[in-house]
């Protein structure tokens, strides 16, 4: 049995409502400075898949539906205390885990 690979339009339905950490890791890096390709680097994709995953994060509906908000200093201070946070509890719970390296 073959599986076949879902294409990019399927990939964009399937996941348009869902806000994956990765996503949301884009959002924050994107809005510094607008470059796909430096913001998946920064959000920890491979140098190898960035160009081509930061095109894909960017049409994402979640993604295009945040970058029409005009968010102030204050805000963008608040969203990387928060992706902060979530690494923090993210270590944790590798931790608990025994994930960590």
């Amino acid at each position: 049995m073959r599986i076949r690979q879902m294409g990019f339009s399927s990939r964009l339905k399937a996941h348009k409502n869902i806000l994956t950490l990765e996503t949301l890791r884009f959002i924050v890096e994107f809005l510094k400075d607008g470059n796909a390709k430096q913001a998946a680097l920064r959000s920890g994709i491979p140098e190898t898949y960035a160009a081509r995953q930061g095109t894909w994060l960017k049409k994402h509906p979640m993604v295009q539906a945040s970058l029409e908000n005009d968010l102030d200093a204050r805000e963008t201070l608040k969203l990387d205390k928060a992706m902060a946070e979530i690494d923090r509890q993210m270590e944790v719970c590798r931790q608990i885990l025994g994930l960590s390296d």
